[in-house]
């Protein structure tokens, strides 16, 4: 494989839609990502209107052009429910280990109220470098109704040097909580039947096995994704074989299939070393675009362990903390957001082919031999 399509595979593929747009919207590269490198993102774009966590996905299917149907079904209303479903998955996920902490500390899920207001108002040390109390004022940023508000506000410089010392992680949990709630919830009725009945319960088993490892702060391991994946595979090809096109019965399926394949495939994410590449280049990056990156490719601030990690920490809290409360008033002014309804994933991901779905991006090519003797 060549340095330029693997370039091309690390470009990101987040939807980014025109301003204004209101019927279709375009799968974008912005530029500065292709070539390995770390450029923020297209001026000329909505910032908030980067559909989260579809940059790790791209990266793992490969890339599509422009005139894919994935592209052309995705609209403006689709991606701000999308955005607005993951975000309360990422609460979700948030209570969980929040509760999981106050466990810990209190013995009772009482006093994890008494978690939450000390994370976000008097975080000890410890929170901030465990990253708790860093991701706490990130959710706050991350709001839909505010978020590109956020972003615009977020002009202050950090460095690439910073953002290559960020201890990054993928937030798994998030989206293991949407699976886990997509398969609890039961397939359609035309996957009850029996044909089904071995599919349904491998994709149940292994559905709970990744979310035991979620709870375990693991992450899901490549392996049971790669078996989840296959299964559902398998279940998508009975489905073609089976139920006629364009039937109810078979566009139910089409769309219950296609939500769990898009879900764990966000699952499988690439390396952090590859979707970092170059930033250390960006002495002029800013916390906005920290933060554009970190929504698109579904990150979240990880434990520092080490003293430059911390010492990136001690920095960059106070101003993730002066950007929130910038932002306070518009987030106070602002009415509630209509809550998802839980269909978003099988609307997102409906407009792919099984075939489009079940790309994977080329594994890099192994690195060059060296001629040290």
């Amino acid at each position: 494989m060549t340095r330029q399509s693997i370039g091309a595979a690390a470009s990101v593929f987040a939807l980014l839609l025109n301003q204004g747009a209101c019927a279709q919207a375009q799968w974008g590269y912005p530029g500065g990502y292709g070539g390995y490198g770390w450029g923020g993102w297209g001026g000329q774009t909505a910032q908030g209107d980067i559909a989260r966590g579809l940059g790790a996905y791209a990266m793992g299917a490969g890339y599509y052009n422009q005139q894919t149907a994935v592209a052309n079904s995705i609209n403006t209303d689709t991606v701000m429910r999308w955005n607005q479903y993951v975000y309360e998955a990422q609460m979700n996920a948030n209570r969980l280990h929040q509760g999981k902490l106050a466990m810990e500390r209190f013995q009772t899920n009482q006093a994890a109220d008494k978690i939450r207001d000390r994370l976000r108002n008097n975080p000890e040390r410890a929170d901030i470098y465990r990253g708790d109390a860093m991701n706490v004022v990130l959710d706050e940023i991350n709001d839909p109704r505010i978020y590109a508000k956020a972003l615009q506000s977020g002009q202050v410089k950090i460095g690439g040097e910073t953002i290559r010392n960020i201890p990054f992680q993928y937030a798994s949990a998030a989206i293991t909580v949407s699976i886990h709630q997509l398969v609890n919830g039961g397939p359609p009725k035309a996957l009850m039947a029996s044909q089904f009945a071995a599919d349904r319960e491998t994709i149940k088993a292994l559905g709970q096995e990744i979310r035991k490892q979620i709870e375990e702060d693991k992450n899901p391991d490549k392996a049971t994704i790669e078996k989840l994946l296959a299964a559902i595979n398998q279940a998508e090809a009975k489905v073609d074989k089976l139920l006629p096109r364009n039937s109810k019965d078979r566009v139910e399926a089409d769309k219950y299939l296609k939500a769990l394949h898009g879900l764990v495939a966000m699952l499988d994410t690439p390396a952090l070393d590859l979707i970092l590449a170059g930033v250390e280049k960006r002495p002029d990056a800013t916390l906005g675009e920290l933060l554009g990156f970190m929504n698109a490719f579904n990150l979240r601030f990880g434990p520092a362990t080490t003293p430059k990690q911390k010492e990136v920490y001690d920095s960059l809290y106070p101003k993730l903390v002066d950007l929130r409360n910038q932002i306070a008033p518009v987030l106070a002014a602002t009415s509630a957001a209509t809550a998802s309804g839980g269909t978003e994933p099988g609307e997102f991901f409906s407009g792919m082919s099984y075939q489009d779905l079940q790309k994977r991006a080329p594994a890099p090519p192994p690195p060059a031999p060296s001629n040290k003797q």
